[in-house]
């Protein structure tokens, strides 16, 4: 069993802590078809913010390494005050129309959706769930496309999603609400033994460490750059699942598991799951080698505690591209790929991905006739 030993850590939302003591993954499932719902435009008045963009952040806390993100505040709409009437139906112009459908409406925590959103006139649309925003891309004539993530810490039960359109220049144009379910993340309790392993760490280090992973790369770069479910980066022995709640030498943490551990001989290669870019190479003090490859429209994958890395940052790659080899740099007691899926800056299970519960695939769009 692989595990991560603990060190002087850092909190910030999703904790982090390599360790690994896991269950096997589940047994693939069918792709459900997508669920669409048509959203009636609400009348509301221009708010006192313009556009929103994401800005996950983080915080230092004493025991493990999580991730917060900021919150925005979503302004209260202000009425017009011109005291008119309605125009005549005869002068008013149509409304353009807007419409939003999601890949799916019922998710765990730390699972994500794709969000699709058709507007004439919108220049730039995002999607807010609990004062947290996702900007959405523009794949087609009028239509928007995002894949949105529902964090670990997420809140159960019925969850409401505001989708703001802003014209050109910024402004606000108005808004449409849709909503989602939110299930329970049903992860184990981990108990991982550490025997005192561990190495004291530079508190600056450790925040980089965090930093690079969740703050550097959360842009939106372009457009999804992959197709259909991904593949394992490594096969070898589960050892760790992402959101699990975890005991060190007996005493709880309050943070989960960012990531996915499998365990693999020394050397082993690992491969992209996924059409990406390379995005980042190097070396963290918690996470040892790794990389980090940018899958467009938000969404990055990491691959840590690596012994060796094949790639260069720039570089092209596709599904099946050799990236490294497994190792056990950083804080780790064994040979293992720590592997992370980040949808800008928040954490989600890489296994979702593999197509084994419902995975936020890109759409295909056809322009209209």
């Amino acid at each position: 069993m692989q595990e991560e030993a603990s060190a002087t850590s850092v909190v910030a939302q999703p904790v982090e802590q390599e360790a690994a003591d896991e269950q096997a993954a589940a047994e693939p499932q069918s792709v459900p078809a997508v669920q669409s719902e048509t959203v009636q435009e609400a009348q509301p008045e221009p708010p006192q913010q313009t556009a929103p963009s994401p800005e996950p952040a983080s915080q230092p806390e004493a025991a493990e390494f999580a991730e917060q993100s900021d919150q925005q505040e979503q302004g209260e709409p202000t009425a017009p005050a011109d005291g008119s009437d309605e125009p005549d139906q005869a002068e008013a112009e149509p409304l353009p129309l807007d419409e939003s459908s999601l890949s799916h409406d019922v998710l765990t925590q730390g699972e994500a959706f794709s969000l699709t959103v058709s507007s004439a006139d919108a220049s730039a649309v995002a999607a807010t769930i609990s004062s947290r925003s996702w900007n959405l891309i523009e794949v087609g004539d009028g239509v928007w496309w995002g894949i949105v993530p529902v964090a670990r810490d997420a809140a159960t039960g019925s969850t409401e999603i505001a989708i703001d359109l802003y014209g050109e220049g910024g402004a606000w144009l108005r808004s449409l609400g849709a909503s989602i379910i939110v299930l329970a993340n049903a992860a184990p309790l981990e108990e991982v033994v550490l025997g005192g392993t561990g190495i004291s760490a530079d508190p600056a280090e450790v925040q980089r460490d965090h930093d690079v992973r969740f703050v550097e790369h959360v842009a939106v770069s372009g457009p999804a750059m992959w197709e259909g479910a991904w593949m394992l980066p490594v096969e070898g022995e589960v050892t760790g699942v992402f959101g699990a709640q975890r005991s060190y030498d007996g005493v709880l943490s309050d943070s989960w598991h960012h990531g996915h551990d499998i365990a693999a001989n020394h050397g082993d290669p690992i491969v992209a799951p996924a059409a990406a870019t390379v995005a980042w190479t190097g070396e963290l003090v918690i996470h040892g080698i790794g990389v980090i490859l940018d899958h467009g429209a938000g969404v990055y994958s990491g691959y840590w505690h690596m012994s060796l890395i094949a790639v260069r940052e720039g570089m092209t790659l596709e599904a099946g591209d050799w990236i490294g080899n497994i190792g056990t740099t950083g804080l780790s007691t064994g040979p293992h790929l720590h592997w992370e899926v980040i949808v800008q800056g928040v954490d989600v299970d890489p296994l979702q991905w593999l197509g084994i519960d419902h995975p936020p695939l890109p759409i295909t769009v056809s322009e209209p006739q």
